[in-house]
């Protein structure tokens, strides 16, 4: 069936020409000096996602220039080439033919108009440091105006003519926002009702003394009786009109919601198409299967949602799915399969994307994080699957050898995390050694409504979107175990852990438990990580209307929004993937434990280390032995902790930006407040020489990353500071 490339146009020159906006933005920083690693990684992402939809619509000149224009950023990553004017020129050229012919093709005319074979010569020529040259501005035939003037009009007749009419998002995003504001009358009306009945009530009672006190024929108690009789009515009718007001705003709502919802096969409907070409070009046989496509969602998800599956799909396709003589020696069929389901699940959609390919090998994951010193040898042994297979959502990380224009080239599966995160959704993994992956991902119907769970923690409000939460039940404090000074439940067959949601987020807690004390606990799942979390109190599910953070609010990374409850309080929305890698770096005490000594007198350690998993990996160790521990990325903002905060020890690497450890122990020892501060130095570095420059400069021990442990760490830090409370 020949793919329909008109429907997808529009959505295809707008993302195409914002990613451009992106790698324009990102390009002039580079030029300026301004930019980092990270926005590179932000860069070739956006390139990534115009080359793949560029190959789904098959806008071949298109994605010739975005994949030549990738690769020189590609060179540029791994430092084999730089950046001179002449470079910077020849990019934004590129990008120029890019946006020219995406700008041909919205006018209902064809990429091949543009010189991609001449931009991908010279683009990879710069890529391979090889002599390059700029393609000379070949002057283009411009549109007759008239005829533009003339197309324009005809356009707007057309319009005028039709039985629709367009309306941009924004306009609808006015009205909801609008709508979401009158949820305040209904509060009041709610609350109005409820005075009511109190004042009838009350009414009630006092007709009911007076009537012990008076004849049953006077006139007083008549009069109290008819008030009896006109406030019953009253509070009737109130509260028949809350009810009616709550109904008309929900209705009216959910109706302008709907206007915003685009059915999945808005994006799914390409695949087959595009299935078949990246198999085709990979040498392998793949047949795609996609159920409940007629499921609709919300318009601003759907974009988001179309480039996760995109990369999704790819990567089964590239590293999942094998080519047909190697599944036939398996005892496989020679085709493989893709399924996508879409299925509607309590205000949510449930995606899953499976493969009957030979699985993620986790011994290839643990084998490469050891190859790039991500951890030690000694811990990468010790990881589970499930840890393993979280390192695929890094910047970066790919266990792939080999380059292509499919590959996601380490922008792919971060990309993925990056995004369903910003939708407020989850994804889970679940894979088989020669029996396939499956990749399930939750994201609400709309950014606009929420179903969740109302819970409090200490002495504040929460919501807990219901598509992180597996179960929720109450444990017995008998039942909750101690692992590691960690406490922990039974749950499925295994010791998951449990965190205190008020002692994660720093909440005082209004009341003192008694021993024997039960607790309610919330199982949530994100990135292959199950935790839980231990609340107060958990009411039903139920949905509720999302509202954006208020500005005060909106650098707090652990809400994603917030609901407004009957008491016009602002009650926030968790963003449980945040909470979760917050509670990682928690060290939860067991109640029965805690006391204010114990904090007070706990040792502080800084860590300066460049390499997230690095610091994880170095804080888990220290604080699981109960030191309370911050971490820095490189050794100037050390510095500047050291100075504002008091720390008993110091741990840091030697390579990092802005300042590196040697410079930084260096500075540690002219301050007269901190050269008392014992210092570690922990790097990858085994020279000799290494060694006795960090002696000199004042480090008092070095440990070097190759045969680092966890017993060798704690050991060195209580050799220089002692136990965490000694």
């Amino acid at each position: 069936m020949a793919l329909d490339k008109n429907k997808y146009i529009v959505k295809f020159a707008e993302e195409g020409l914002d990613n451009i906006a992106i790698a324009e933005t990102l390009l002039f920083e580079l030029k300026e000096g301004s930019s980092g690693r990270d926005d590179i990684a932000t860069l070739m992402r956006a390139l990534h996602t115009l080359k793949g939809s560029s190959r789904m619509l098959e806008f071949k000149n298109i994605e010739l220039i975005s994949h030549a224009v990738e690769t020189v950023f590609i060179a540029l990553k791994e430092e084999r080439i730089s950046l001179n004017d002449k470079a910077i020129r020849l990019l934004f050229a590129g990008l120029d033919e890019i946006k020219k012919g995406i700008n041909k093709i919205k006018s209902g005319g064809s990429d091949e108009e543009i010189r991609a074979e001449i931009f991908q010569k010279e683009l990879i020529s710069l890529s391979s440091n090889e002599d390059f040259e700029l393609p000379s501005d070949d002057i283009q035939a411009e549109n007759n105006p008239l005829e533009d003037e003339e197309r324009s009009k005809t356009n707007k007749l057309e319009e005028a003519k039709s039985g629709s009419i367009r309306i941009s998002l924004e306009r609808i995003n006015e009205v909801i926002r609008d709508l979401a504001s009158l949820q305040s009358l209904e509060i009041t009306a709610r609350n109005i009702a409820k005075d009511t009945e109190a004042i009838d009530a009350a009414t009630r009672q006092f007709s009911r003394l007076a009537g012990l006190e008076l004849s049953w024929n006077s006139p007083l108690l008549r009069e109290f009786r008819a008030m009896e009789l006109l406030v019953s009515k009253l509070g009737s009718l109130v509260k028949n009109y809350a009810l009616d007001v709550g109904n008309h705003i929900r209705s009216a709502y959910d109706s302008v919601v709907t206007l915003r919802m685009l059915p999945l096969s808005t994006v799914l409907d390409a695949y087959p198409r595009f299935v078949f070409n990246i198999a085709s070009e990979l040498g392998k046989k793949v047949e795609i299967q996609i159920f409940g496509s007629e499921n609709e969602i919300d318009k601003n998800l759907i974009e988001s949602l179309s480039e996760v599956f995109l990369h999704m799909i790819r990567n089964s396709i590239d590293h999942g799915i094998e080519k047909p003589e190697e599944r036939l020696a398996a005892g496989k069929k020679e085709s493989g399969l893709l399924v996508i389901r879409c299925i509607r699940e309590s205000g949510n959609m449930k995606i899953t994307i499976s493969d009957d390919g030979k699985g993620i090998n986790t011994e290839v994951i643990r084998k490469k994080i050891i190859d790039t010193g991500l951890v030690s040898k000694e811990i990468a042994l010790n990881l589970t699957e499930e840890e393993l297979i979280n390192f695929i959502f890094q910047s970066g990380f790919s266990t792939s050898s080999r380059l292509t224009n499919v590959s996601g080239r380490g922008v792919g599966m971060d990309a993925v995390k990056s995004n369903i995160e910003r939708m407020k959704g989850s994804i889970s993994i679940q894979t088989k050694a020669g029996e396939g992956t499956m990749f399930t991902i939750s994201v609400p119907l709309s950014l606009a409504a929420l179903m969740g769970f109302p819970i409090s923690a200490g002495v504040m409000k929460f919501i807990i979107p219901a598509n992180f939460v597996d179960t929720v039940i109450l444990v017995d404090a008998k039942d909750i175990i101690t692992v590691v000074d960690r406490p922990g439940i039974r749950y499925n067959g295994k010791i998951i852990k449990l965190f205190y949601l008020h002692h994660i987020l720093k909440i005082p807690v209004s009341e003192k438990r008694s021993a024997n004390f039960s607790v309610f606990v919330v199982i949530v799942q994100s990135y292959e990580e199950t935790v839980a979390f231990a609340v107060d109190q958990i009411s039903s599910m139920k949905q509720v209307i999302l509202k954006n953070l208020p500005s005060f609010m909106q650098k707090m990374d652990v809400f994603s929004g917030v609901v407004l409850s009957e008491d016009y309080e602002l009650i926030p929305a968790l963003h449980i993937p945040t909470v979760i890698r917050m509670a990682r770096r928690t060290k939860t005490i067991d109640m029965k434990k805690r006391h204010v000594d114990y904090e007070r007198t706990r040792k502080s350690i800084l860590i300066a280390d460049d390499s997230a998993p690095t610091r994880d990996v170095e804080r888990d160790i220290l604080e699981a032995e109960g030191y309370k521990v911050d971490a820095v990325t490189d050794g100037s903002e050390a510095l500047a902790a050291a100075k504002n905060f008091h720390y008993d020890l110091i741990c840091t690497d030697v390579s990092m930006p802005n300042m590196d450890g040697f410079q930084l122990t260096e500075n540690i020892r002219k301050n007269d407040q901190l050269k008392h501060i014992p210092i570690i130095i922990i790097s990858s570095r085994n020279d000799e020489k290494d060694q006795n420059k960090a002696t000199a400069l004042g480090a008092n021990r070095y440990i070097i990353k190759s045969s680092f442990s966890d017993h060798g760490l704690v050991t060195t830090v209580k050799e220089l500071i002692g136990d965490a409370n000694g």
